[in-house]
């Protein structure tokens, strides 16, 4: 199976369109075409739903496009090392709760610094990082600390932040007055969806004290958690990061929950460790988080780990 044509494949999935997937990977139409009917002929099934609107995965189809990504990530990064040209490529994912806090400064130090580099930058909750990491679409991710790390992968411990409980202003929770956990008894509890290891280390915590509440929504970003609780909704559980850009106001108030922390760390991928992009990508990395921590613009946050 020519890899080519799973990235002509991908093109038109991502796309919707066999017409703008043949602009944009400046093929005809037509040899577009028999690429795709090739690739169904090789494969034994239909791979798209044809409309006038354009083309619509199948459910084969939805489980090829799973299921090649990583495999031609990773025959990418085969193919770069054999022929000595990794050297420039680096992939990064980190949580869109850091945006604010880490992530602009970062890719700003790194853009200057490195040039030449070939960066990708995935922003996503922490076990889509991480099944992309062990996918090896990613060679550096900043997830929460694990107690026993996957095989193949580096884990550095760097931090350890509060989690703060975040609500409408009325609530009256301030910043500089920690609350105890027991706030979220018999509280309706705006979190996101399973899996997650927040809401994960949250659950086990209140089930260990005894405390009862309700998951009234469940959502895919910390975002719209801390939206729909500002909207009264019900209480949200975030990491200190993701309340930088919202000080208490007007409209939503937030305070640190006695002693629970969420520790992060830097996980890497051993097979891209030689790349000296991805030594500078860490290197860089460690550095930009150890200014950040020192502006004090980071609630709560400490270094706790000795990076090397």
């Amino acid at each position: 199976m020519d890899s080519r044509v799973l990235e002509c494949f991908l093109r038109v999935a991502e796309l919707g369109s066999i017409n703008r997937a043949a602009v944009d990977l400046h093929l005809s139409q037509p040899a577009l075409s028999r690429q795709i009917a090739a690739l169904e002929h090789e494969m034994q099934v239909q791979l798209f739903i044809r409309s006038q609107g354009g083309v619509k995965l199948t459910d084969a189809g939805k489980l090829l496009s799973d299921r090649v990504r990583p495999l031609l990530r990773q025959f990418a990064i085969i193919k770069a090392q054999v022929g000595d040209r990794a050297a420039g490529q680096l992939a990064v994912g980190i949580p869109p709760s850091w945006h604010s806090v880490f992530t602009s400064s970062y890719l700003s130090t790194l853009l200057h610094d490195c040039p030449n580099v070939s960066l990708k930058v995935y922003e996503n909750v922490s076990h889509i990082l991480r099944d992309q990491l062990l996918a090896g679409a990613i060679d550096l991710a900043a997830v929460p600390f694990e107690q026993a790390p996957p095989s193949g992968y580096r884990q550095t411990v760097l931090l350890r932040e509060p989690l703060v409980v975040v609500g409408p202003a009325n609530k009256g929770f301030t910043a500089a007055t920690p609350v105890s956990v027991q706030a979220l008894d018999q509280q309706k509890l705006v979190m996101p969806g399973r899996p997650n290891a927040l809401r994960n280390y949250l659950e086990n915590t209140l089930a260990r004290k005894g405390i009862k509440n309700t998951i009234a929504i469940e959502t895919d970003t910390l975002r719209l958690c801390m939206e729909l609780a500002r909207q009264g909704a019900g209480l949200t559980v975030v990491p200190a990061c993701a309340v930088y850009a919202r000080p208490p106001g007007d409209d939503i108030c937030w305070a640190p929950l006695k002693g629970l922390y969420l520790t992060w760390a830097l996980f890497e991928n051993e097979a891209r460790s030689h790349s000296p992009a991805v030594q500078e990508g860490r290197r860089l990395f460690i550095e930009t988080l150890k200014l950040q921590l020192t502006k004090g613009i980071w609630f709560g946050a400490e270094q706790i780990g000795t990076p090397h």
